[in-house]
This record gives C-alpha cells, sequence and structure tokens, in this order.
C-alpha cells in the first residue's frame, strides 16, 4: 500500500575497480582460465565420483550374483521350469534343465532341506497374511455394523493356515 524507495551508494555509470597491491600484476583472462582450468576439472572428477562408485559397485554384484539353484515358483526367465518335489516333504520346487548334474546325493539333501525351510517360511507369511486379512474384515465389519462384510469374513478361508498345519503334521509324523 506505501510506496518503496531502495537507495544505493553506487552510480550507475560507476564502475568497479578492485584495489591492487602494490607487488600485484595486473590480471589477464588468461592467467584467469589457466588457473580455472584445474580446479574445474578436478572439482568434476570429484562431483561425478559417487556416480562412478555405484556404477563400478553395481557392474560388480550383477557379476558376481549368480541365479539360484531352485525357485519355489515357476520361472521361465531364469530357466526354472523342471518341476521336483522333496524327498522329505513333498514340497513342490523348480530347477534348470543342469540341476541333477550339478546336486547329487548329500548336496541334494542339503539343498532340499532348504527348500523346505523356505517354503515353510513362505506358507507361514502367507497364513499370516490370510489371519490379519480375516482379522481386518471382522473388525471392519463390526465398526460399521455390516452383515456382509461380516459373513465375508467369516467365510475367508485360510488355505495356508491349512497347509501350514498338514506340513506340522507331516513334519512331526515323518
Amino acid at each position: 500500500t506505501g510506496n518503496i524507495h531502495m537507495f544505493s551508494n553506487v552510480a550507475r555509470d560507476a564502475h568497479y575497480y578492485p584495489r591492487r597491491h602494490r607487488n600485484e600484476r595486473p590480471w589477464t583472462q588468461e592467467q584467469e582460465e589457466e588457473e580455472n582450468r584445474p580446479q574445474n576439472s578436478y572439482s568434476a572428477f570429484i562431483q561425478l565420483m559417487p556416480v562412478f562408485i555405484i556404477i563400478i559397485v553395481s557392474v560388480i554384484t550383477q557379476l558376481m550374483a549368480t541365479n539360484p539353484p531352485y525357485s519355489l515358483f515357476y520361472k521361465s526367465s531364469i530357466g526354472h521350469v523342471i518341476s521336483r518335489e522333496t524327498e522329505n516333504l513333498q514340497v513342490p520346487y523348480y530347477v534348470d534343465k543342469n540341476f541333477e548334474k550339478s546336486y547329487q546325493g548329500a548336496e541334494l539333501q542339503e539343498l532340499e532341506k532348504t527348500v523346505e525351510k523356505d517354503y515353510i517360511d513362505y506358507i507361514q507369511t502367507s497364513c499370516w497374511k490370510e489371519k490379519q486379512q480375516k482379522s481386518d474384515l471382522s473388525n471392519l465389519a463390526k465398526l460399521y455394523r455390516d452383515e456382509r462384510l461380516k459373513q465375508k469374513a467369516e467365510s475367508l478361508k485360510l488355505e495356508h493356515c491349512e497347509k501350514l498345519s498338514s506340513l506340522i503334521g507331516m513334519h512331526k509324523g515323518g
């Protein structure tokens, strides 16, 4: 609402000339370019260093990473297309076509123990998710007093929990 005035001590046509010390030579553009050149390339290198490190680590990780010898699910992208079952719990898993050459005897038994452990972990996690989903639906039904949600919660089957129970029974029995 009011007028704003700005004042400056520098006249419009005045040029700024830095004061030089007695022993200082006049500065030339060549000297300025020469002094900035090494610093600029070094500073650019320092700024790009994190990018180079990330790229190098990524490449090394890719080179060192190998596909696991099995998958609990069919994965044609990495060649796990041949179906097998573990000897103890009959857990289904998938391997590539060269699997039988690499895994026999004790190595195969150790791998199958790992497969069974991974499968049980997967079933436990899935069971927990199913129970959580059922609980959430039940709570929503109570909150909104919705009979349809209540029926849906009650009818929700806990398939992975049933599998887990049967696996535990097999494990205790076997």
